[in-house]
């Protein structure tokens, strides 16, 4: 099937983010359930960061940025503002019932399945999916797995648009520049946690 005919079918870089996402947190914490939770939170987080984080202008007001100043101030004396807790590198929301939440609406398990698998189910069987995300994902050190940034450069960016065709063709892709390069060694190795206010700052 091609690429074209998978995006039509309403498979695409969302679903593809949420469906690794979800293997990352499986393969460091053998969750499939909150496996699942993560995946469609981070999906959700990065695709509003896409469409808000470059372009969003806050108003240049004192009480603005004050309130900037506050939660910079409280970022750099915690890991994570309060609320928050820390996940593979990056601070996230929890609902009490242990789901990974934005905005204070949790990411359930049944919604994964919904936004995430349903679409994939179009083009190729959700457990086939699943198991091939999980031994792409597997390919990578620990190191890459925990660090956000690693992650989304390494694992993630280089089949964001290729996934679903190369595993249909029976393929499992090969991780690329796993050794980095000499230029991207100095800032890979700052492990950074990423909150909403570093779009802002």
């Amino acid at each position: 099937m091609s690429e074209k005919k998978i995006k039509l079918a309403g498979v695409g870089r969302f679903q593809v983010m949420a469906l690794l996402q979800a293997a990352r947190y499986y393969v460091i914490h053998k969750d499939h359930v909150k496996a699942k939770s993560f995946g469609l939170n981070r999906a959700i987080f990065y695709a509003w960061a896409k469409h808000y984080g470059p372009r969003r202008k806050l108003p240049s007001t004192t009480k603005i940025e004050e309130a900037l100043r506050k939660l910079k101030a409280q970022k750099e004396k915690s890991k994570c503002p309060e609320g928050y807790v820390e996940v593979l590198g990056e601070c996230i929301e929890t609902s009490k019932s242990g789901y990974f939440m934005i905005g204070g609406v949790e990411q359930k398990p049944s919604d994964y399945d919904r936004e995430v698998m349903r679409r994939i189910a179009k083009v190729i069987s959700p457990k086939d999916a699943w198991e091939k995300a999980v031994e792409y994902v597997k390919q990578f050190p620990k190191e890459v797995l925990m660090d956000p940034q690693k992650f989304y450069r390494l694992v993630y960016e280089p089949v964001r648009d290729t996934f679903i065709s190369k595993i249909l063709e029976g393929e499992i892709p090969l991780p690329k520049n796993i050794a980095y390069g000499n230029e991207r060694k100095k800032d890979l190795g700052k492990k950074k946690n990423i909150t909403l206010i570093d779009f802002f700052t």
